[in-house]
């Protein structure tokens, strides 16, 4: 690091260390700065965490001059000395914990968050310790017990650091601003702001009695914040809570309630709303990993699909392009028929693409395109379907259709990849089976006005009453290799056409498929 850049730090960090603890001098144990809350601390730990150890000198210099500047040094230069290298070393030791067992300097997991925690109660009980000790050995605490006085300064130290050092994490990580500012412009958010802001002054000055009596109403705008907005929103909503109690102390300073108690009701909500916050994230990411795994789970499981419907292009581009060579090879006779063979060489290619178009549309923006497909192409789909899966094994296939049935309007990619996935499950369903008792049925049947049922039986063991709906949840799977995605996923395709797919209680394997019909 530069010495320019030392100094310009040290120039921006100092006054800043020093204005918060002028802030906070309030209702102190003595002339000392032992108080109920020291945001100052949070400020020297953050500073040490995100600049490193090479700072700690200027971090001295800073916590000596406060207590002069702020409280004239009312134990002296010695003892100011001394007790400004207890707080300086302590929170230094703090910030070191912190980058020894932290990732970063961010919160993003409950993990971290039991860190900064247990950092920030443990080492405020540490640090008071040291403070109190070196008063109480030097003879200034007046005949105030020693516990007493440690008591005050950890609650000051653990609250401080707890409130304000997550939003000075969150102010100097650019995810976290961005999120913050994202906040700021939802009109929800300043809702919630003013709620709290009002139930504030309803406890310091619009209700009768001890503000401590009515504090627990902070907790319902506080969930609801760190509930909508996750740990930004409880992050910006202790902060709040924490200004508004430090200035209803500042204008009602004779509180029958000691400020220490409110502190550590503060100290209480503080921790409510960061865990809250925090779980609401963490559920959130969640829910997006899940979001991508079915989305790669949809993509493998589709591969199977698109590659059965580019085989057939495909297969057809290469007979045309061989008996292109035959004509060509054929002399001038040949060669009138080429351009026709070439003709449907284009329009078996343009049928290859359209395939790849769709699903690049689809894994894009999950766009389907929906078109009419014909109950006989179902039908022959389904036969292809069983006939690439089974092979040459034994096993009796029998597909069935009502005459005159309408046809689909549906996305035709996507049809396939829920028929293969059922047609793939009643095959591993029948496995088991003694061999000419491995049947699978497949009937096309109408189901009211608008609707057609694709029911797939099979003659394996069927499902209980208790499984009909869990088969359908996520990573909820019968197969030994299965990932339990393949029914969640086809539930999900079915459902976005207007249609369903449920699974039935009975003695052998029936799922039933409903989609909608052209004239629905």
């Amino acid at each position: 690091m530069s010495l320019y850049r030392y100094l310009r730090d040290a120039a921006v960090f100092a006054p800043c260390y020093v204005a918060l603890d002028w802030a906070s001098y309030f209702d102190a144990l003595g002339p000392f700065n032992i108080t109920p809350w020291n945001p100052q601390a949070a400020l020297a730990v953050a500073w040490l965490l995100l600049g490193g150890m090479l700072h700690w000198p200027l971090l001295l210099a800073a916590v000596l001059a406060a207590d002069v500047l702020v409280r004239g040094a009312p134990g002296g230069h010695f003892i100011a000395l001394v007790t400004s290298i207890a707080l300086a070393g302590g929170y230094a030791w703090m910030a070191w914990l912190l980058r020894a067992i932290l990732r970063g300097a961010d919160l993003r997991s409950l993990r971290e968050l039991n860190i900064v925690v247990a950092v920030a109660v443990g080492g405020a009980a540490l640090v008071g310790a040291c403070y109190v000790g070196v008063l109480r050995g030097a003879g200034l605490l007046a005949g105030t017990p020693a516990p007493q006085a440690w008591l005050r300064f950890w609650v000051g130290d653990a609250v401080g650091v707890l409130v304000t050092l997550p939003l000075l994490l969150a102010a100097a990580d650019a995810g976290r601003r961005a999120g913050l500012a994202a906040l700021a412009r939802r009109g929800e958010t300043l809702v919630q702001a003013a709620l709290l802001v009002a139930t504030l002054w309803l406890i310091f000055e619009g209700l009768p009695g001890e503000p401590a009596v009515h504090f627990y109403a902070l907790f319902v705008p506080l969930i609801w914040i760190a509930a909508r907005g996750g740990m930004n929103g409880a992050i910006v909503a202790v902060a709040i809570v924490q200004l508004g109690v430090v200035a209803g102390i500042h204008a009602e300073p004779a509180f029958t309630l000691p400020a220490l108690e409110i502190q550590a009701l503060v100290a209480a909500l503080t921790l409510t709303g960061l865990y809250l916050g925090m779980m609401v994230d963490e559920r959130e990411r969640a829910n997006e990993s899940l979001r991508e795994t079915l989305r790669l789970a949809a993509a493998g499981d589709m591969a199977g699909a698109i590659a059965h419907e580019l085989n057939q292009p495909l297969t057809a581009l290469n007979n045309y392009g061989q008996s292109a060579l035959m004509l060509a090879a054929g002399g001038a006779e040949g060669h009138k028929n080429i351009p026709e063979v070439i003709e449907k060489m284009l329009k078996e290619s343009q049928r290859a693409a359209e395939v790849v178009r769709r699903l690049r549309d689809f894994f894009r923006s999950g766009t389907t395109r929906l078109e009419p497909v014909a109950a006989d192409e179902v039908a022959a789909a389904v036969q292809g379907i069983a006939a690439q899966i089974i092979g040459a094994r034994p096993f009796a296939v029998e597909v069935s259709a009502e005459p005159e049935l309408p046809d689909l309007f549906v996305d035709r990619l996507q049809v396939e990849l829920v028929l293969r996935n059922l047609v793939a499950n009643a095959v591993e369903a029948v496995e088991g089976q003694r061999s000419g008792e491995r049947r699978i049925a497949v009937q096309l049947a109408r189901h009211g006005e608008q609707r057609m049922s694709v029911i797939v039986r099979d003659s394996g063991p069927g499902l209980g009453r208790d499984m009909v709906e869990r088969v359908f949840e996520p990573f909820v799977s019968g197969k030994p290799t299965g990932m339990g995605l393949g029914l969640a996923i086809s539930r999900a395709i079915a459902e976005a056409h207007g249609g369903a797919l449920v699974a039935r209680a009975a003695k052998h394997g029936e799922f039933e498929l409903l989609l909608p019909c052209l004239n629905a």
